[in-house]
């Protein structure tokens, strides 16, 4: 399942590359802008069939740009002394930004097309209309998440004022599922085999994290988790 690949990829390539992006985060911010200038600017060009079917999952679809944001989400459940945490932690906000530059261009991709259609009083199906409601939602909280995600700009917010913002990221997740689930959706329900297994790995993947959230939070609360860990985790000077 082209998903499930992403995400493994994701999480492997992320792990081997945890240091350098560390050291030079701005290198991998520039490729995930240029690689959203190529979606946009290829969609007018014929490319090879291979390149193309690659280029319509991992950027039209937002197919890398979910995958990283699954990481991200994951990478807050994991034991804060565990391995996992140990080597993904300290980049957890890079890889949120570089998510949210590659969302960004599937968004940029579409909405200019859509947005006419649902405004302009065009017939638009009630899912894809939902689809679209949500996908403004999203770049309005992509745009917030992703900014406050810089450490340049969380040296001029305080610790707490910048966790309460960040609980917003919950809601992105919630509504990056609700999106998925109105798109994939009617092609499911209608017979789509190959579309309702992609559907119920998306539930299975979500549902998963909210229960490991949970659990999460009960630990942190049981272990006295305060903002003390978040002022370490990302970096704040006060």
């Amino acid at each position: 399942m082209a998903f499930l690949a992403t995400l493994i990829a994701v999480t492997i390539v992320s792990a081997l590359l945890r240091k350098p992006i560390k050291a030079a985060p701005w290198v991998f911010y520039i490729l995930a802008v240029l690689a959203d200038i190529a979606l946009i600017s290829t969609t007018n060009i014929v490319l090879p069939r291979g390149l193309r079917i690659v280029m319509a999952y991992l950027m039209q679809r937002g197919g890398l740009g979910v995958a990283l944001f699954v990481l991200v989400m994951y990478i807050g459940v994991f034991p804060r002394n565990g391995k996992i945490s140990h080597w993904f932690r300290p980049i957890r906000a890079e890889l949120s930004i570089i998510a949210c530059i590659l969302i960004a261009g599937h968004m940029l991709l579409f909405l200019p097309s859509y947005l006419p259609r649902l405004f302009g009083g065009a017939i638009v199906k009630g899912h894809v209309g939902g689809a679209i409601v949500v996908a403004i939602c999203l770049l309005v909280l992509v745009v917030v998440l992703g900014i406050t995600s810089f450490r340049f700009v969380k040296k001029h917010m305080k610790a707490r004022s910048w966790k309460k913002l960040q609980q917003f990221a919950y809601l992105f997740y919630v509504l990056i599922f609700v999106h998925l689930i109105l798109m994939l959706g009617p092609a499911a329900i209608s017979g789509n085999t190959r579309t309702a297994i992609t559907a119920i790995v998306y539930f299975i993947v979500f549902a998963a994290y909210v229960v490991l959230r949970i659990w999460r939070a009960k630990e942190d609360k049981r272990e006295k988790i305060d903002l003390a860990e978040t002022v370490l985790d990302q970096g704040f000077v006060e």
